[in-house]
């Protein structure tokens, strides 16, 4: 029977985990184990060497993080002055833009013409009072003419 209980849980088990049992334990009247090993050979883990090693870990770990601590510190502060120098520069910029308007805006044909006629008392020139640039002899006080007399005198 117990073989064809076997035979029936084994075939019967479609991917399910097998029963687990836990192991029969064996009582008897000994007493557990105690690990009686002789001092010498008991393994010690804080030694004074090994203690030293531990301190000085824990010191350059803490010194890594305070060094962490101080960097970045210092790079929030760079931040800081960089975003106000931005903050500066775009201020300005803006009253740069605003300058150069108002230079254009100054600056027109209106306001030069304006000006001329209002503050310097500049008119518009009438025919007769046009000089024609080609109206002029070329022979008669020529720049080449008037170097050669000086040259030559």
């Amino acid at each position: 029977m117990a073989t064809a209980r076997r035979a029936y849980t084994s075939e019967y088990q479609y991917g399910f985990a097998p029963e687990v049992r836990p192991e029969r334990v064996r009582r008897t009247r000994q007493r557990p184990e105690v690990n009686n090993k002789p001092k010498q050979e008991q393994e010690v883990i804080l030694t004074p060497a090994n203690l030293r090693i531990l301190i000085m870990a824990v010191v350059l770990i803490g010194a890594l993080f305070i060094g962490m601590v101080v960097v970045n510190a210092q790079a929030a502060k760079y931040q800081y002055n960089i975003n106000q120098l931005r903050n500066q520069n775009n201020i300005l910029e803006n009253d740069i833009n605003v300058l150069n308007m108002k230079i254009e805006r100054e600056t027109g044909i209106g306001n030069l013409e304006q000006y001329a006629t209002e503050e310097l008392g500049m008119i518009y020139p009438k025919g007769d009072q046009c000089i024609h640039v080609s109206s002029l002899e070329s022979g008669e006080g020529s720049l080449a003419d008037l170097i050669k007399q000086k040259a030559y005198e």
